[in-house]
C-alpha cells in the first residue's frame, strides 16, 4: 500500500461518522491519565510562557483528546495558542470545537495534511512546544528523519518536542502484525512506526533526548463485544474487518477468564527533546 493510499485509509477511518470514538477513549483512557499525571508538564511549560501564553503545534492532533486531559492540571494562567495538524479534515473540525471548552487551550491555525508532508506545509513559526502524541504510528518511516528534523528546527530556545508512541512489545503492534501477515490486504500495510525507530532516527542525527516508560493495559469485558470489535478494528484502521472473528485464534491469551476481562498490554515512551537556548 502506498503512503497516498495509507494515508486515504487513515482519512477515511477518522472521517467514518460511525466510529465511535466514546467508546474507544474509555478503553484508553489510562494511557492519558498516566501520561499526565506521572510527567510534569506544567513544571516544564511555566518557565516558557511570556504573559502566559504557549506556542503550541499538535501533529496529529486528531479531535484534541491529550489536551483535554492535561487542560485540568495546568495553572490557570497558562494558555496554549495551537496550531493542529491532522490528516482528517472532520478531525480537525471536532478539535476545534473541543477547544472551546477547554480553559489553557486557544484554536489558532487547522492545518490538513500528512506528517510526512510537515517540511513542506510548516512555515518559519517558532513553537515553545510541540507535540505528538500516537501520532507517528502510521506514517512512512523513510520520511520521518526529515520531519523529526524540520520539527526540532522549528522550536523556539529551550523549546520542547514530545513524541509519544508505542514500542515493539506493545499488543497494538501485535494485532497489527498479525493482521499484516494474516489478512488478504494485509500484505500492502505498512507495519506501526515504533518508537525504537523515532530513537534510532534522533540517535543517528546526533540529537538528544530523553526517554520515559509507560506500561499499562487496555481492558475490555469480554461480554461487551461491541467496544471489543471497535477496539480491535481501530487497532488496525479497519472498520470493514469482523475483527472479533479474525483476532480469535489472538484472544484468549488476553483474556483473564476469571475476571471476564480482555487485558490488551500495552508499553509506550514518551521522547523529550529541548532545544538548545539562545
Amino acid at each position: 500500500m502506498t503512503s497516498q493510499v495509507r494515508g486515504s485509509v487513515e482519512r477515511d477511518f477518522y472521517s467514518n461518522n460511525a466510529w465511535d470514538e466514546d467508546s474507544w477513549v474509555k478503553v484508553i483512557a489510562v494511557e492519558y491519565e498516566q501520561l499526565t499525571q506521572r510527567y510534569p508538564f506544567s513544571e516544564k511549560f511555566q518557565p516558557l510562557a511570556r504573559k502566559g501564553e504557549l506556542r503550541l503545534l499538535d501533529v496529529g492532533s486528531g479531535t484534541g483528546i491529550f489536551p483535554s486531559y492535561l487542560d485540568k492540571l495546568l495553572p490557570a494562567d497558562l494558555v496554549f495558542v495551537t496550531d493542529f495538524l491532522d490528516i482528517s479534515e472532520a478531525s480537525l473540525r471536532l478539535a476545534e470545537k473541543r477547544f472551546q471548552n477547554l480553559a489553557h487551550f486557544r484554536a489558532a491555525r487547522a492545518i490538513h495534511g500528512r506528517i510526512e508532508d510537515i517540511p513542506s506545509l510548516l512555515s518559519d513559526q517558532r513553537y515553545e512546544v510541540i507535540w505528538a502524541i500516537h501520532s507517528f504510528t502510521t506514517v512512512d518511516i523513510g520520511k520521518m528523519k526529515d520531519v523529526l528534523c524540520f520539527l526540532a528546527g522549528r522550536l523556539a530556545p529551550l523549546g520542547y518536542l514530545f513524541f509519544y508512541q508505542l514500542t515493539k512489545t506493545s499488543a497494538y503492534q501485535d494485532l497489527h502484525d498479525y493482521y499484516r501477515s494474516t489478512h488478504p490486504n494485509g500484505k500492502e500495510v505498512r507495519r506501526f512506526m515504533e518508537f525504537e525507530d523515532s530513537a534510532e532516527i534522533l540517535e543517528q542525527t546526533g540529537m538528544p533526548f530523553e526517554t520515559h516508560e509507560f506500561v499499562f493495559d487496555h481492558c475490555v469485558d469480554a461480554t461487551d463485544t461491541e467496544i471489543l470489535e471497535k477496539y480491535l478494528q481501530k487497532c488496525v484502521l479497519d472498520d470493514s474487518l469482523d475483527a472479533v472473528e479474525f483476532f480469535s485464534p489472538l484472544l484468549p491469551k488476553y483474556l483473564d477468564k476469571k475476571a471476564g476481562v480482555y487485558h490488551f498490554p500495552q508499553s509506550v515512551n514518551l521522547g523529550v527533546l529541548r532545544a538548545p537556548g539562545n
